[in-house]
């Protein structure tokens, strides 16, 4: 049976149904947007925290091999330094700049390889010649999952600057820092650090009395604070604040701190935080790896005093996290 034109009217949406409906649609599409991006964010910090908890394994594994804990980056104090020229100034003549060599520039993250399912990657690299030559390429643009927060934002391949400015070479970002400790300049004085992470380190547990569990081994340090490749330290490179990032000053700084960063009197994730302090993508949180290889959520309100003890690697402090 075929029904009257008046009866299809009847069945149809009007104007008004449909617009109160959209409305109500969207209504609950804004309060489940919410919880969902909570969700995701839970989600992405757990991701964040096995990617340490592997890290530490890998530490750890590595550390049966070798009886010692790999050095922040390889330094060759073999090679000279050398002199590049800036370009000039209005009509004043280019300044000379005595600049010291990073090679070859090997970093933590490159020796932990073979320990994360990486060894193929690992075989490629030859660690007599700098990760800026040519022979590194494919490594030092390779993206790891395991390098790289989801939460944060800004990590992928990005080109590093060179110290007159320029484009020196696109490299894959790393999420994460080694601790240097709380004292002590990392980019001009990378050896000096009092943490377990510093140029040429080869440390062993002996070295560490303040004990594994106190002791803070890699943190985050997220893209969208400062881009740092996961390979090393790249010769004449530079570490610049990322542009957008949620600080109130930019800053460039020498090499050495591509692969480190330090506790020293900023709380977590401050405004004024530089290329040097840890920094988390995740609200409210920022999750650190110890030199035991536990995992810790640390809150931004845990006291400057706490966080420097705990980066040290022997400095007798008694300081531990609140429960």
């Amino acid at each position: 049976m075929i029904p009257h034109t008046q009866d299809l009217r009847r069945s149809a949406f009007t104007l008004i149904e449909s617009l109160v409906a959209i409305t109500m649609f969207a209504i609950l599409l804004s309060l489940l947007l919410p919880a969902i991006q909570k969700a995701r964010e839970s989600a992405n910090r757990a991701q964040c925290a096995n990617n340490l908890r592997q890290i530490g394994i890998a530490l750890h594994a590595r550390y049966t091999d070798t009886e010692n804990f790999p050095p922040s980056y390889l330094w060759n104090n073999t090679l000279t330094a050398v002199t590049i020229t800036k370009p000039p100034v209005y009509d004043r003549p280019p300044l000379q700049v005595y600049v010291q060599t990073n090679w070859p520039g090997w970093g933590w993250a490159s020796f932990l390889l073979p320990y994360l399912d990486q060894n193929p990657l690992y075989q490629m690299i030859d660690f007599t010649v700098p990760t800026v030559s040519v022979t590194a390429a494919v490594p030092r643009t390779t993206i790891l999952p395991v390098y790289t927060c989801p939460s944060d934002l800004s990590a992928g391949l990005f080109t590093v600057m060179n110290q007159t400015g320029g484009p020196l070479m696109p490299s894959a970002t790393n999420s994460y820092a080694a601790c240097y400790g709380a004292v002590g300049d990392l980019s001009t004085a990378p050896a000096a650090g009092n943490g377990i992470f510093v140029q040429n380190g080869q440390f062993t547990i002996r070295d560490i009395p303040d004990g594994l569990s106190n002791t803070i081994a890699i943190g985050e340090r997220e893209s969208g604070l400062v881009r740092a490749p996961w390979i090393g330290v790249l010769d004449q490179g530079t570490v610049q604040t990322t542009p957008g990032a949620p600080v109130y000053q930019s800053e460039i700084c020498p090499a050495p701190t591509m692969v480190v960063a330090r506790f020293y009197n900023k709380y977590i994730n401050d405004p004024w935080s530089e290329p040097y302090d840890f920094f988390s993508p995740h609200p409210g949180v920022i999750n650190l790896l110890f030199a035991d290889g536990s995992v810790h959520p640390v809150l931004p309100s845990v006291d400057v005093s706490v966080l420097q003890a705990l980066a040290t690697r022997a400095g007798g402090e008694t300081a531990s996290l609140p429960e």
